[in-house]
């Protein structure tokens, strides 16, 4: 297992290398990836987009979900990720974010990823300790993610505000014939959608949300694509 990531450091760090890979270990394991409302249209054709309550109540987070159980991601095939579309939260590793004591968001790495040296690639800091062009360039997305990320989450409290999820439970059956289904999932209730009011059909055109619902919704239909890839023996 990969040690926790840490706050990164111009002095701790002065000397560490980002090499221009993808990195499986992004992946490997990961049965879902937090998705913003931006990028449903993107990533519909290749995978379902469901929805969680989170942990804290304080509203629903979506996810793009790559496995039928924990751990186990069916878009990793011959050390190869075939998902085709990749999600920003999985496009910063190996930086994270972290929150204070402060309440502050600290930028971390995870200083043993297979994407982190010391010897080769892209430096962080310049000599006398000042960022470089692609550190810069680091912090940028994450600034440009959060900011993203804000709108996503406050579109998707007023979905909630309209009292249109449903829980859902994501229900296959394997190769073998044996029926499963995964508790826990929401999903939008489309006969409340389609009886939404003008005025509330119009705000959601407004925020530019519908591309983002209709997405999810035929995004239902990739489920199949994730049985097709079970393993012949899955339980």
């Amino acid at each position: 297992m990969l040690a926790k990531p840490v706050a990164l450091s111009n002095e701790t760090h002065k000397d560490l290398k980002i090499v221009p890979k993808f990195s499986l270990e992004a992946v490997n394991g990961r049965h879902l990836a937090p998705l913003m409302l931006q990028e449903f249209v993107a990533a519909a054709p290749y995978f379902p987009i469901f929805f969680l309550k989170a942990q804290d109540n304080s509203g629903y987070n979506a996810v793009a979900v790559y496995g039928l159980k924990e751990e186990q991601n069916l878009f990793v095939e011959n050390d190869s990720y075939t998902g085709g579309y990749l999600p920003a939260s999985i496009r910063t590793y190996p930086f994270t974010l972290a929150q204070s004591g402060d309440d502050q968001l600290v930028l971390c790495v995870n200083e043993q990823a297979d994407n982190v040296s010391r010897a080769e690639g892209q430096p962080l800091f310049n000599e006398d300790g000042s960022n470089t062009e692609f550190f810069d360039g680091v912090n940028k997305f994450f600034r440009d993610y959060i900011d993203a990320n804000t709108v996503s989450r406050n579109i998707v409290k007023q979905i909630e505000e309209m009292d249109l999820f449903k829980a859902d439970g994501l229900q296959y059956t394997d190769a073998a014939g044996k029926d499963h289904r995964l508790n826990g999932f929401y999903v939008i209730n489309r006969e409340k959608f389609d009886a939404l009011s003008d005025e509330q059909f119009l705000s959601l055109r407004k925020f530019g949300v519908l591309p983002a619902i209709y997405a999810h919704l035929s995004s239902l239909d990739r489920i199949g694509t994730l049985i097709k890839k079970l393993p012949v023996d899955a339980a």
